[in-house]
């Protein structure tokens, strides 16, 4: 049997986890070609074919489906062995790829992740900046932030802080519409809603401590907040978010607090793995850094 190395290996499983060839080869920094040619000298290798190849998808073949779960821990082993031995020395290496909110990126995360890089000169940070939900496998994610209430998942969450959330209209809109009094007045209002939350949830206020769910609806929904806030300060209607989001504009006059009274539920901070046994020492390293960051 002619020999194959890891590399091939691994090209091999970064196509099944993505399912693409041109995913694999962005997560592998390698170019579509080379990747496939490396699957294509494994299945010479094995003399056998593990993969069939459409021009829409790339499915597993039989055999491709058993050397696939033969091979996989091979490589998670590795990874834990690797880590394991930097994580005695606080020289982290490697690659780190983290997925974050584009709102929060943009307006919160700079000094967490300048201050972590500082700490980490030789670790390569690979962030993307998304209003999707993200398939951490098939992108090759290792740790994400996500702001708001998740849904169930195979991911792992862990808390990091509860964020304040408060519902803010413009003086124009106030106007035109008038000022809800209380959660229910929200009703009659068109209220502007993040798209990434279920809409079986409403907009939840506690009161004395008895909880009050306001199921709002409105002519806009959004995947990302600072859309939204320019929308209500252009005067469309009325915004439940995030303060770290709406700060600016509420300092400037163009928002203002509404229904202060009412307090709006936070909206919790996490960082999201995946669910596996064994966390990378570099995962660990940020989550801690993130936690001890807004524990100050």
């Amino acid at each position: 049997m002619q020999q194959y190395d890891l590399v091939a290996l691994r090209s091999f499983i970064s196509v099944v986890d993505t399912g693409s060839f041109n995913q694999a080869a962005e997560l592998l920094n390698a170019s579509t070609a080379a990747v496939s040619r490396r699957v294509s000298g494994l299945e010479t290798a094995l003399d056998v074919r593990l993969l069939n190849r459409t021009t829409r998808r790339v499915e597993l073949t039989e055999a491709g489906q058993q050397f696939y779960r033969d091979v996989v821990n091979i490589f998670q082993s590795l990874d834990e062995a690797q880590e394991r031995i930097q994580s005695r020395s606080q020289n982290l290496k490697g690659n780190l790829r983290i997925s974050a909110p584009l709102s929060f990126g943009i307006t919160s995360l700079n000094p967490i992740l300048t201050g972590f890089m500082k700490l980490h000169p030789e670790l390569k940070i690979h962030l993307q900046l998304e209003d999707h939900r993200t398939d951490f496998v098939a992108e090759g994610i290792d740790v994400g932030i996500r702001v708001g209430r998740l849904e169930d998942s195979s991911l792992i969450a862990i808390p990091i802080t509860k964020v304040s959330a408060k519902v803010y209209a413009s003086p124009d809109y106030l106007a035109k519409h008038g000022l809800p009094i209380t959660p229910e007045d929200l009703l009659t209002h068109n209220c502007l809603r993040y798209s990434l939350i279920n809409p079986k949830y409403g907009w939840i206020f506690q009161e004395n401590g008895v909880e009050r769910n306001v199921e709002v609806s409105g002519t806009l929904t959004c995947n990302n907040g600072n859309a939204l806030k320019e929308a209500a300060v252009e005067g469309i209607g009325i915004v439940q978010s995030p303060t770290f989001i709406v700060g600016d504009a509420e300092e400037k006059g163009q928002l203002v607090e509404i229904l202060s009274e009412y307090k709006a539920e936070s909206f919790g901070l996490y960082a999201i793995k995946l669910s596996r046994k064994f966390t990378s020492a570099k995962v660990n390293a940020f989550v801690d850094y993130v936690k001890a960051y807004y524990a100050q």
